[in-house]
């Protein structure tokens, strides 16, 4: 063989001998990155990790599907007194919603669920009842339900004929007189699912707006336990908020609308009617006889001072009626004046020398603004915006007052009362509202009286305790929201 020859073999085996080590390294760079790229790899957000087999510090397997949370210590919630809980806490509803019972025997076409409180420190029991497979009759102006009734004696529950009525004839016990007659007899059968949904409303009047508003919450009230409490299907509530499209407020009584007619409609879509211009119709309703307003536990003890400072019944009920009038809720507090509305009343109960008294306030504290408003003379609509708007609410005892309910929270409520005087209502209230509150008696009855009583008689505070009052009242706020001011 010619060295030529041997030359050319030679390096035929060096070209591959390099050609092999080049792709051994490429290989090898590919086995490296391939590996590097699925060991680091980030995985989605929804694609569950590998589970792992270690344990936490005390033993327990962890859970993989558990998030972190909001330590729980941030959660904790004060217990409160069991007398403040039943009457104004959510407890209230709880054990109107664990008190059902059915009043109709088991095989009735019709049905009649009703609930109970007894928060009254004597012995009435507060009930409110929903029926179902009820019809119209026009000719007797009556509800008709086929439910013959259960023997409910020795179940610590009122019988039917027992339900409680209350003052200017409202309650239960009116409404199923007046308006439900649970004997008929019905011309078709129930349906398992009935989506219409009445309410029977006796008003005690339409013109005072703390009874018209404790009846008012009571049906809200009403409402969160119907909500509350599984149907004949379990898993579906005999009310939910769907239902409100179907749902229409009917009035029992002959008395005007009045200004807080349309607070009625907060569960309700449909036109409010009177009973005497409801149409004959084959559809059957279900029907709601809410709780009285006189059963509203605000009612109690307002003659006698507790020590509830929180309630979430009404603070729901106030978010409730502002949202229905489309009042924004003013928080935080803005602005460096202080707003104080006074409640003008223009009727009985007048403070004498009110104008001099509050031209003094605006003299002598240059940072309130103040305004005297007549509530009964605009619409309720305009009151809230106005409430909501100020700081401290002042007024003589009356139920002007119950504006407090719509204050901005940690607001300051003021009531001069009439001598001897010493109701509690408004002074409760304030505190389960969180807002301070201050009282004044006045010292002697106005100079021309209509009748020798309170209800009637103006007021008269000397001004130098009218300003004291005005002064703690004011002060008290001047180190709250955007408020930067030295009480001294």
């Amino acid at each position: 063989m010619s060295w030529l020859s041997l030359s050319s073999q030679r390096r035929v085996v060096r070209l591959s001998a390099t050609v092999i080590g080049v792709l051994f390294v490429l290989f090898l760079l590919h086995v490296t990155v391939t590996r590097t790229r699925f060991q680091y790899s980030p995985l989605p957000s929804s694609t569950p990790g590998p589970r792992r087999n270690d344990s936490d510090t005390k033993g327990h397997p962890p859970n993989a599907e558990q998030a972190p949370t909001l330590p729980a210590e941030y959660s904790a919630v004060a217990e409160e007194p069991s007398y403040c809980a039943d009457r104004f806490g959510i407890t209230y509803l709880e054990k109107l919603r664990d008190s059902r019972t059915e009043y109709c025997t088991p095989n009735s076409p019709s049905g009649l669920t009703c609930f109970h409180s007894q928060t009254d420190s004597g012995s009435r029991i507060d009930t409110f009842c929903f029926g179902r497979g009820a019809v119209y009759d026009p000719a007797q102006r009556l509800f008709i339900m086929d439910c013959p009734l259960r023997d409910l004696h020795g179940q610590n529950v009122p019988t039917f004929e027992k339900f409680h009525n209350y003052w200017y004839e409202t309650g239960p016990g009116v409404v199923f007189q007046k308006a439900v007659s649970l004997q008929g007899k019905l011309d078709h059968s129930v349906p398992p699912v009935v989506s219409n949904y009445t309410i029977l409303i006796q008003r005690e009047g339409a013109r005072n707006v703390w009874h018209s508003l404790m009846e008012i919450f009571s049906m809200t009230m009403t409402f969160d336990v119907l909500r509350m409490t599984a149907g004949p299907n379990p898993h579906r509530p005999l009310f939910s908020i769907g239902d409100i499209e179907n749902t229409q407020v009917v009035i029992l009584d002959e008395v005007e609308d009045g200004p807080y007619f349309d607070l009625w409609k907060i569960f309700a879509q449909r036109p409010p009617l009177r009973i005497s211009d409801l149409r004959p119709t084959n559809e059957f309703e279900n029907l709601i006889v809410p709780l009285a307003g006189g059963s509203n536990p605000l009612w109690q003890g307002d003659w006698e001072i507790h020590s509830c400072e929180d309630s979430a019944l009404i603070r729901t009920f106030s978010r409730r009626v502002l949202s229905h009038f489309h009042v924004e809720l003013r928080r935080p507090r803005q602005g460096r004046q202080i707003v104080l509305t006074f409640i003008d009343r223009t009727g009985s109960r007048k403070l004498i020398d009110q104008e001099d008294y509050f031209k003094t306030v605006k003299e002598q504290f240059p940072h309130v603004t103040v305004q005297m408003i007549d509530f009964a003379s605009i619409p309720f609509q305009e009151q809230l915006r106005i409430v909501q708007g100020s700081d401290i609410l002042v007024g003589v005892h009356g139920a002007g007052l119950t504006h407090g309910i719509f204050l901005p929270s940690g607001s300051v409520m003021v009531e001069i009362l009439p001598p001897g005087l010493n109701h509690k209502g408004f002074r409760n209230l304030a505190s389960l509202l969180g807002h301070l509150y201050f009282s004044g008696h006045a010292t002697k009855p106005a100079k021309t009286l209509k009748r020798d009583d309170w209800h009637n008689s103006d007021v008269y505070l000397e001004h130098d305790k009218f300003m004291d009052l005005m002064n703690v009242a004011i002060k008290a706020l001047y180190n709250r929201g955007e408020r930067n001011y030295d009480v001294i």
